[in-house]
This record gives C-alpha cells, structure tokens and sequence, in this order.
C-alpha cells in the first residue's frame, strides 16, 4: 500500500472515531452516570439498615460493608476495604466462623449464631445469613453476609428465665415451709434416740457386745438424720436443669423418708412401686413434681386426716388414650399416681388449678405456682399431667414420663459391700476445721496403716505441702474453711504437683459443683457426712489407680 493510500485510511478512521465519541459519548457518559447514582442510593439504603452487611470476596477480602459495619469495629470503611475476614474479625472469632466462609465460598448459603467476648467488655451475641454469588460459568466470586445483632434478645431471654427460676424457688421454699415442723419433729426424734443411745452405750462400757448394738443404733441414727438432710438440700437448692436417666423408684423412695418424716400421723401413707425402670430427667425437678402433688394432698387431708397413695407402673398408651392431652406421641410410659382421701377440687375450677397464680388459699398462705410450675416441668421432661376428683372423696392426680429405653445403669450404693484389704502406709494430708472430724477421721485411717497429718485451715496445710511437696501421697480437705476453701487450697495444690490425688468433702455448696471441681483437677468430689469404710475405699482406688 502506497503511503497516499495510508494517510487516506488514517484519516478515515480518525474521523470516525470522532463521529463515533461524538454520538455516543454523551450516552455513555449518562449511562455511567446513573449507574454512579444507582450505586450511591444503594450504599444509602444499606447504610440505613440496622444490620452489618458485608461482601467477602473469594480470597476472603471485603469488597463492601455498610456504616453498621464500621460501627461495630470502630473502624473507618477505608480501614476495612481490601483487609482480609480474619485481620478484621481477629483470630479467635475468625476461628469460630472459619468452616462458615468455606461452606460460602464452596457455593453454598446458610445461616448461624456465634458470640463475641472482647476484654474488658460484655459478650455479644449475631445471628449471621450468607448468600454466594456465581457468575454465569457458576464459579464462586464470593458471598454476602447479613448480620443481626441478637444480645438484647439473648439477655431478655435470660431475664424471663431468671425470673421463671426464682418463681419456682420461691414455690420450693412455700413447700418446705409446709414441712419444716415434721422435719424439725422427726430431727428431735433421730437426737433423742442418739443421746439414749450414747448414755446406754457407756452405762455398758464392761459389756461390749451389748454396747457394740447401741453403737450400732447409733450409728443408724445418724444415717437416717444424713438422709434426711440430703433429701431437703436436694428439694431446696437452685440447680440447672439437666436430663439424666433417672431411676423414679429410687426418688420416690428417698423422697417417702421425707414426707413421712414430716406429714402428721392422721396421714396414712401408703405405696405401690411396681417398675424400676428409668425416664430421662432432671432429678431435682422430679423431686419438685413429687414434693408440690404431695403436699397439695396433704393440704387437702390436713384437718381431718387421710390416706395418701403412691402408686408407680409402666403401661403402653395408644394414639386413643392421649388425644385429649395434646402433643404426647404414643409408647411406653412411666405413670405416677398420687391419690388423697382429702375434700376434693371444686368441679368449678378444675379448669383453672394449672393456671398460674390460682389458687384458693387465704391471701399470704400460697404463690398459686405450685401446680403452674409441676405442669410445666412434666410439659418439660415430654410427659403429661391428668387427674380426677369428687368431692368429699378425694383427688388423684395421674403424671406421665416416656420410659428411657436404654436402661443400663452403673449406679453406686452407699454402704453396700467394700473391700475388708483396704488398708495402706502412704503418707496422708488431712484438713478440715472441724476437730471432730480431724480426731475421728485420724484414727479410723490410722487403723488403716496410713500415715495421717492434720491441719485445721488450709493456709497451714499450704505451707506444709510447699515445705515437702513429694511427702504426701494424697490430699483430703473439706470445701468450707477460714482463711482458704478447698477449693482454692486444691489449686495451689494442684500447681505445685499437677497430678497429685485430692479428695474434696463438702457439706453443702451452692457454687462450687462436681463439674467444678473435675474440671480443677480434684479427683473425688464427696458429701459430708463421710462414712470411714467408704471413705477408706476411695482412697486406695485412688492410689492405686490415680
């Protein structure tokens, strides 16, 4: 091509590429334009919403947040642009969320909860929705993330929880008021039988076989006062609700030494306890079942007295026989009665006794919780609560749990047979600031070939371990002491030698649990009071396997 034809082309095409920036220049401009404004406008509408909104590239980069964002890092959004999750969010969160972004990048939407807890300030709690965005090929560019802020709606939940928690204390403590006087009768009974005991004991001191049999009477005595004890703490104390198989047999039992300890003679109790078999539940809970229909029944026989019947068996319930009672499915279940001789409920308000605050005793003498709270619970546990009454004939209320089928049990009994051989010649740390104890619990481990030292408060047994930390072979103090609890004592402890087995005995502690305790390092975790043959036995499984 000649060089005139060239410069002819070139001119050519120069002119038409003006003639073309000319036309559609403007077009262009305003189309650019408008998308500029579209954008604007929907960083506005973002911007205004009361949630984090975020894009997260595929090389986990944020591309685009809105102000809610900033906010919530005290960051600028330039500070935050280009940065990756992990440098933003931190390593720990990041840590939480990381399987979350992978599941996003890898194509898929979804939705969770997860926490903050920064230093120094409160946790908050974000329920987090993503969506991944692919393009036509359906490769992965990245995801969109909306975060909502639920730590008002968490705490106003532990608030209603709370207050739900301390309605049902409080109906604990009505109920125990109710039977404070037998228990305080029958504690007067256990006392004047062990000081008659201890006075005949030693009136045949040149007789030992017969004062061996009051020792033992005494020793019974005891037993049943220790027993006594644990049934109220286990009725009264403020627990967190945890399901576990539980034998109904066995907190029926335990639960008719306390009531017969405390309902007036004119009550005639009487039980039929047909199955041992277990149910999932909450054991304090089931005790708060039990204790509120008994003594409801006891209300009702208290003037004239009466007959209360426990009646415990297993039947099998159709589709039939619970359509009435709402969302129980049909199977197995554990059916409590509890059946009085009392007046009776008024055919009038039979529809109102599971209502919460009904009730019809004299202003100052109930909550009106007792039956709200008993219904609530059975509701809890996937039972349901039925019951008939005529007046002036009584009133049987019918409580069912489904059966737990996996009825394997590795349950301990106090007092059953130990092991005769469970003696030893290690070296042993004693605390406890009660000199009873220290003196009583000395010479029954000495008999056992043990070497005992005694400290009566924990900062004196610290020093002594510190002085000689390889001298003792295993620790046991009790949890309640001047100066330094157990707990605490364990730790120091348990810093110095990691492994070192440590018994902890505890005769009621509204803090510091088993849970706890394991989780310190302690190895056993026992109540007071303490029996020496069994306390004799933890101590050589402990030393023998640590």
């Amino acid at each position: 091509m000649n060089s005139s034809h060239q410069s002819a082309r070139d001119k050519f095409l120069a002119l038409s590429l003006e003639s073309t920036r000319k036309s559609y220049y403007p077009q262009l401009q305003k189309h650019l334009e408008k998308t500029r404004e579209n954008e604007k406008r929907l960083q506005l509408l973002i911007d205004t919403l009361p949630a984090q909104i975020s894009y997260v590239n595929s090389k986990e980069r944020y591309e685009l947040i809105n102000r809610e964002f900033e906010k919530t890092f005290d960051l600028r959004r330039d500070q935050i642009i280009g940065r990756r999750v992990e440098t933003i969010i931190g390593e720990k969160n990041y840590h939480k969320v990381k399987s979350h972004i992978k599941r996003a990048l890898s194509g898929k939407s979804g939705h969770f909860e997860f926490y903050v807890s920064d230093t120094g300030k409160q946790t908050k709690w974000y329920e987090i929705n993503y969506v991944a965005e692919t393009d036509d090929q359906g490769n992965v560019n990245g995801f969109y993330a909306l975060t909502i802020d639920l730590t008002d709606k968490k705490k106003a939940e532990e608030e209603r929880l709370s207050l739900k928690d301390k309605l049902r204390q409080a109906q604990k403590m009505e109920a125990i008021g109710t039977l404070s006087g037998g228990i305080a009768h029958d504690f007067n009974n256990i006392l004047s039988g062990i000081f008659g005991y201890t006075e005949l004991a030693g009136s045949y001191i040149n007789d030992p076989q017969q004062a061996k049999e009051y020792i033992n009477k005494i020793f019974e005595s005891a037993k049943r006062a220790s027993s006594l004890i644990q049934q109220i703490l286990t009725f009264s104390r403020q627990t967190k609700y945890s399901k576990q198989p539980l034998s109904l047999f066995s907190s029926l039992k335990e639960i008719l030494v306390l009531i017969r300890s405390s309902f007036p003679s004119n009550i005639d109790i009487k039980e039929k306890l047909n199955t041992k078999t277990m149910i999932l539940a909450d054991s304090t809970q089931i005790h708060q079942v039990i204790m509120n229909l008994c003594t409801n029944a006891y209300h009702a026989m208290a003037n004239e007295g009466g007959v209360l019947n426990l009646e415990l068996d297993e039947i099998e319930l159709k589709a039939n026989q619970i359509r009435k009672n709402g969302d129980p499915i049909p199977g197995k279940y554990l059916r409590l009665q509890i059946r009085d001789t009392g007046r009776g409920i008024d055919p009038s308000i039979k529809d109102k006794i599971f209502d919460p605050y009904f009730t019809t005793k004299k202003r100052g003498k109930g909550t009106g919780l007792g039956l709200a709270i008993v219904n609530g619970i059975v509701k809890k546990h996937d039972g349901f609560i039925d019951f008939k009454s005529q007046m002036d004939v009584g009133t049987c209320f019918q409580v069912y749990f489904p059966v737990f089928e996996d009825q394997k049990s590795d349950s301990y009994i106090p007092g059953g047979k130990t092991d005769t051989m469970n003696i030893g010649s290690e070296n042993i740390m004693l605390v406890d600031d009660e000199p009873a104890i220290l003196e009583t619990m000395k010479a029954i481990l000495s008999q056992k070939g043990y070497k005992i030292s005694t400290f009566d408060n924990g900062k004196s047994a610290l020093q002594a371990f510190k002085k000689e930390p390889d001298y003792f072979d295993l620790i046991i103090t009790d949890m309640t002491m001047p100066q330094m609890t157990g707990d605490k004592l364990s730790k120091e402890i348990l810093e110095i030698r990691p492994h070192i087995p440590i018994i902890l005995c505890t005769g009621y502690h509204e803090t510091f649990s088993k849970e706890d305790a394991f989780k310190t390092g302690i190895k056993k975790y026992i109540h007071k009071p303490v029996i020496g043959k069994e306390l004799s036995k933890i101590i050589r499984d402990l030393l023998n396997y640590p």
